[in-house]
């Protein structure tokens, strides 16, 4: 449990808050930060406190263990691990060839493409021209209908001025006529 800060742990352990910060990075002693306030944890402070106590050690005697029943488990035990750690490895390495194959793929794909900015000025390009070329087509349309428009009545204009020449010589006609 964390209930006592670093402040008051310190002066309980007669140490400076220097060196409860040195244990608390080498992770000797674990700590939550609340606040601005650090909280140490209860047991690892009571260990820290009592670490010049010396634990009550209880010491076999090898006569009363068999050698060879201990050497024959611990092979085993050994043999066991390395055949699954083996195993572990196989699967592991066909992960890896497998994912390494899917990556040569992927990468021989993006070589063969285009990139996306590439991509999306062409597509820019394409409908900007398609506008353009509409843009274009109306208004060489519009200048059809105007030309036709000032054919027409040029047209009109023509038959009207050839009329009024014909009008003209045959009243000259007629003059020169009735003048003879």
């Amino acid at each position: 449990m964390y209930w006592i800060d670093r402040v008051e742990w310190s002066k309980l352990l007669n140490m400076s808050t220097r060196t409860i910060d040195r244990y608390i990075r080498n992770w000797k002693i674990r700590s939550k930060k609340v606040w601005k306030k650090i909280f140490l944890h209860n047991d690892d402070v009571e260990i820290l406190k009592n670490w010049w106590i010396q634990q009550e050690y209880e010491i076999i005697n090898s006569k009363e263990i068999e050698s060879n029943f201990v050497r024959t488990s611990v092979w085993a035990n050994y043999k066991d691990l390395y055949d699954d750690s083996k195993k572990i490895i196989e699967k592991k390495d066909e992960i890896i060839k497998d994912l390494s194959y899917r990556l040569w793929n992927v990468e021989s794909e993006l070589k063969n493409s285009i990139p996306l900015i590439e991509y999306k000025k062409a597509t820019f390009l394409l409908e900007s021209s398609t506008t353009k070329i509409e843009d274009e087509k109306k208004e060489l349309n519009q200048n059809i209908d105007d030309l036709s428009k000032k054919i027409s009545s040029e047209k009109k204009l023509n038959i009207f001025l050839l009329m009024m020449l014909l009008i003209l010589i045959t009243f000259t006609f007629i003059i020169w006529f009735k003048t003879i």
